[in-house]
């Protein structure tokens, strides 16, 4: 057992007690039968229902008013019945969903990113060790919670901030490279506290570690492979996993998560499908009339949040687009899957004649991972579409992109022109890359 194993033991067991308890009822969880693990998800949602009609005002009032009864949600059909919040029912009554136990170290301020609009305030359950469930994900990649790590994501909480953060993980080491503020300098030295401290793990925003790595290479740079390299905050594409193990030099894993929730499903080792942590949280997917659609069928993800007692999020519609799979993972996990999300309900290519192109419009160049670096596809007002591409090495990467991009216009039968735009990077908001721009008003 290293120092640093030892450490985290002790500190496990004494001043972050409640995050080593919660960590092995976690890792218990994953691997309870299908059935038990079942009947947790349902009890977990009935009592989230129970203690939001009992506690919350917004839910006090709605559910009561369409006389909802919290015991009979271990029905399914009750529960799709239940109404799914969008954000403007949330930012409308923010100040009817918390609950009296909203107070003091109970909160922990949860805001969006604002990559698609004003952000959205909310808070999350401080006396939920949240930690833990990063810490059962990064297990399956071979990752410990002692295990030094790198993150490019939005860290502009300040010095003090900072120093209390070292102070906590010590002997851990963590670094940062805040994904708002990516200049050649702070990447410099994120390059150089990266061979430092040589990282177990590496996460952050797809657009960011894109960035970075185009660093790495445009200053004819490298870094100590790391264990693992974890990507959220936008569509994991085929050509961006290509892109980032091709630089990096390790297996990339993709993880679910979002400011209102947190995390919610990640990639274990098969990397087939993503786990969704269903003894935290609910994944349904609904139709545009709200009713649950089969596994296998896209639609948009509606999440509950389980453990959460301070701001109560059920039925939230995220925006986001996702599958669900009925299979079970090979790994043995009974942890449910998912697919990885399609992007979010706003980001889609709409036609004059009325065609949506919204299928995994972003896995357009998968047939050719290496023919493309990155890409986005922005369609303008007049229905026109530009499709920004920061093409790959390869001696037929541009051939490649071509083709791809032909078999666009003959799939939409020319109905608008589409222009490729090579261009050397791409832009993006706090990190995070919009793969998809729509300036087309949906009808």
């Amino acid at each position: 057992m290293t120092f640093k194993t030892k450490v985290f033991a002790a500190k496990a067991a004494t001043i972050k007690a409640d995050a080593g308890a919660f960590h092995r009822h976690l890792l218990a969880n994953e691997r309870l039968s299908p059935a038990a693990l079942g009947d947790l998800h349902d009890g977990l949602a009935q009592e989230t229902v129970r203690a939001a009609m009992q506690d919350s005002p917004y839910y006090r009032r709605t559910y009561g008013a369409l006389g909802i009864d919290a015991r009979d949600l271990t029905d399914p059909g009750t529960w799709a019945s239940l109404p799914i919040l969008d954000r403007a029912t949330v930012k409308t009554h923010t100040s009817e969903f918390p609950t009296p136990d909203a107070v003091g170290w109970n909160v922990r301020e949860a805001r969006t990113g604002g990559s698609t609009g004003e952000p959205l305030r909310t808070m999350h359950d401080a006396r939920v060790p949240s930690l833990a469930l990063s810490w059962r994900m990064y297990s399956w990649w071979g990752v410990q919670p002692c295990d030094d790590l790198a993150r490019i994501g939005r860290w502009n909480f300040g010095r003090r901030a900072t120093v209390k953060n070292t102070v906590s993980w010590w002997p851990t080491r963590q670094v940062y490279l805040d994904a708002s503020e990516i200049t050649t300098e702070s990447m410099t030295a994120f390059h150089g506290s990266l061979n430092r401290i040589r990282p177990r793990l590496l996460e952050g925003y797809v657009g960011a570690l894109l960035e970075f790595v185009d660093f790495l290479e445009r200053k004819g740079l490298s870094v100590p492979a790391p264990l693992a390299v974890a990507t959220t905050a936008a569509p994991l594409t085929s050509s961006a996993r290509l892109r980032l193990e091709s630089v990096l030099g390790a297996p990339v894993y993709d993880e679910y998560r979002g400011s209102e929730f947190g995390w919610m499903a990640g990639e274990c080792e098969q990397r087939d499908g993503l786990h969704i942590f269903s003894d935290v949280r609910r994944i349904e997917v609904v139709d545009e009339n709200g009713h649950p659609t089969t596994p296998g069928e896209l639609g948009d993800l509606v999440i509950t949040d389980l453990r959460n007692r301070v701001f109560p999020m059920i039925r939230y519609r995220t925006g986001d687009r996702g599958i669900l799979r009925a299979e079970p993972c090979a790994c043995g996990r009974s942890l449910p899957l998912m697919e990885q999300p399609q992007g979010r309900t706003i980001d889609m290519i709409r036609l004059p004649s009325g065609t949506v192109l919204a299928h995994r419009v972003t896995g357009m160049f998968g047939a050719h991972p290496e023919a493309v670096r990155l890409f986005q596809i922005h369609q303008q007002a007049d229905h026109s579409i530009t499709i920004r591409v920061v093409p790959g090495d390869g001696a037929h990467a541009r051939t490649l992109i071509e083709s791809t991009v032909q078999d666009l216009r003959d799939r939409i039968h020319h109905e608008v022109p589409v222009r490729i735009d090579y261009v050397d990077s791409l832009p993006y908001t706090g990190g995070k890359t919009k793969y998809i721009i729509s300036d087309v008003t949906a009808s």
